[in-house]
């Protein structure tokens, strides 16, 4: 570490021990800029201290802001918790037995726990959250100035299948820090790409978009959708998809028409096709020129869920991208009626091995079969006990059954659960009986589970909010009309792939602040829902809430004295310089005027 970075990585450190700043969430919808401080307890030095440099808004913030500890990554009863999980921050102090140092600037890998912790000790807990950053601490968030994460936590996360908790970055000359922020949102897509599968005509399982496939995006003019239609295009020609179509508000469109991402996938070859979500011939449209293959709804809403369902190619994946806040949002799959087998032990077979897990923890390969450890629900067989004992003859001699009808004799069950942990589930029935039974057991399904509907012919309501992420459960037979993948849980090597090689957000930045000023800002995205990315500049606490043009900026320094309206006035010039598009140079600027360091010129 040169001298520079020494003496500022000290500086902060030192700062760390004293009070500062942070944005928490404090109640449903209440967020506030408070004072705190971090406990000797939580800074030992075998103990991470970070400073962050900010945090890019998230619309996923928005579920939590609302539910507060209602949300499954909230602590119930918690008092506060701190926001951010788009970060970038600088390590100040580290264990010295850790492969990351004092001077290190990393991202961090926001999903923490694929089972309830005490997101204080890092140990499982029946009543714990599936902790994450930005959701479940208060000494770690985004948008606090300065971090403290317990020693253990590099171990424990690895564990549950997120890979490494803080990740370098490697920076070129023209990285901004916003676009580095944006590895988390990029990892978000890249994975959720990965986790994507159909099957093909061997029965085996394809990851990834299908090169040359007809592509949707259902409210699909969101930040999100974007960042993942730029990973979709960053293919050779030859691999494109054919067409995609996006669905959004009239005016989101007519902005988006002029992109210059939309602009050059069309010249590529491409159909892109933009379409009024209102439009009452909406369906016919999303599907003139071919039924997407892969669609995303970016926007959980129940108008959305449906159109998907009545568009989607046979086979396909519907990719249900945003959780919704709204428990009683449902995806409808229409399963169809099961085959025939000659005889019950060809179906059990044939049953049984048509079910699928993934092989780890937040694992994009799938394996056929039941869960390596299965707890088994057989439910609907009532009155049918040859082909119950078919099934029982089949599964593992250590295996966990639940039966829900005692009246069977001689058969050896677990108990009903208290908490979700069936991994495979079949259910037999037609109709409201297969639905009754599903709903019965839904919230009583361990993550990546798999539930088969033997008889089918029935439509199965799924919760969006069970079905959000990509370790949630399967619909699993030769009855699934489509497949069913979900917004990736971040991991370490989608992160690692921006962190090494960034690929450039900046012409997404559409307004910044300091963090004095983000319950400002958030209050105005929320409201007004513009496209585009917001940042929160930690370091540069009272920089006020201004859109990313340079009339913006002047106008803002006109209301300000001393070194902020020293530094808006520079960020102006810079902006009114290269076609009032973000970038680093305005950054710079923006902290020079600040007389401040800029992170990315100190090297190590």
């Amino acid at each position: 570490m040169n001298n520079s970075l020494q003496f500022r990585t000290n500086t902060l450190l030192a700062e760390s021990r004293q009070k500062h700043l942070g944005v928490f969430l404090t109640g449903p919808d209440r967020i506030e800029l408070l004072s705190d401080e971090l406990p000797r307890s939580v800074t030992t030095e075998n103990d991470f201290v970070l400073a962050s440099f900010g945090n890019c808004r998230c619309a996923s913030d928005a579920k939590a802001i609302r539910q507060f500890d209602a949300h499954a990554r909230v602590p119930s009863g918690v008092e506060k918790v701190a926001l951010g999980h788009e970060t970038l921050q600088l390590v100040l102090q580290a264990p010295a037995e850790s492969e990351i140092r004092p001077g290190d600037i990393v991202v961090i890998t926001p999903g923490h726990a694929s089972q309830p912790i005490n997101p204080l000790s890092f140990e499982p807990e029946d009543s714990g959250v599936l902790a994450a950053l930005g959701y479940s601490y208060q000494y770690l968030g985004g948008l606090r100035r300065f971090n403290a994460v317990p020693g253990i936590a590099p171990s424990f996360i690895r564990s549950q299948g997120f890979g490494s908790l803080f990740n370098k970055v490697k920076p070129e000359n023209d990285t901004s820090l916003i676009s580095l922020a944006h590895a988390e949102p990029f990892a978000c897509n890249f994975g959720t790409n990965k986790h994507i599968f159909t099957f093909n005509d061997k029965g085996e399982f394809v990851y990834g978009v299908p090169p040359r496939s007809i592509l949707a995006y259902l409210s699909g003019t969101a930040r999100m959708a974007m960042i993942n239609l730029t990973i979709v295009a960053s293919v050779p020609d030859s691999e494109l998809p054919q067409v995609v179509y996006i669905t959004g508000s009239p005016a989101k469109l007519e902005e988006m028409d002029e992109y210059a991402l939309i602009s050059d996938l069309r010249k590529r070859g491409t159909r892109v096709e933009l379409i009024d979500r209102r439009d009452p011939a909406i369906i016919s449209k999303l599907t003139e020129f071919g039924k997407p293959s892969v669609i995303w709804t970016n926007y959980a809403s129940q108008e959305s869920y449906d159109q998907a369902c009545a568009i989607i190619e046979e086979g396909g994946n519907l990719n249900s991208y945003a959780g919704a806040a709204d428990p009683k949002l449902v995806i409808n799959m229409p399963i169809r009626r099961a085959e025939k087998w000659d005889t019950l032990e060809q179906e059990v077979e044939a049953q049984i091995t048509s079910m699928h897990h993934n092989i780890g923890p937040n694992d994009p390969v799938r394996h056929s079969g039941l869960a390596k450890e299965p707890v088994v629900a057989l439910l609907g067989f009532r009155n049918d006990k040859p082909r119950l004992d078919a099934y029982l003859n089949q599964l593992p001699n250590d295996c966990s059954v639940y039966i829900p009808d005692h009246s069977w004799d001689g058969i050896e069950q677990s108990e009903a659960p208290s908490t979700s942990n069936f991994t495979d589930v079949f259910i037999a029935g037609h109709a409201q009986d297969a639905v009754r039974e599903y709903q019965a057991v839904e919230l009583n399904l361990a993550r990546s589970a798999a539930v088969n509907f033997v008889d089918g012919d029935a439509i199965i309501p799924i919760l969006s909010r069970q079905a959000h992420y990509v370790s949630r459960h399967q619909i699993c037979g030769a009855n699934v009309p489509w497949n069913l993948t979900n917004t990736s849980e971040p991991h370490s090597d989608d992160m690692v792939v921006h962190a090494n090689n960034p690929v450039s957000f900046d012409w997404m930045v559409k307004g910044v602040c300091g963090l004095n000023h983000v319950t400002e800002m958030m209050e105005q995205v929320e409201a007004t829902q513009p496209f585009g990315s917001f940042f929160a500049f930690t370091e540069l606490p009272d920089l006020p809430y201004v859109e990313v043009n340079s009339h913006s900026f002047i106008s803002a320094a006109q209301k300000r004295d001393g070194l902020v309206e020293q530094a808006l006035l520079a960020g102006a010039r810079i902006l009114a310089e290269n076609g009032e598009q973000w970038s680093r140079e305005v950054e710079e600027a923006i902290y020079e005027g600040y007389n401040s360091f800029y992170p990315l010129n100190l090297k190590q």
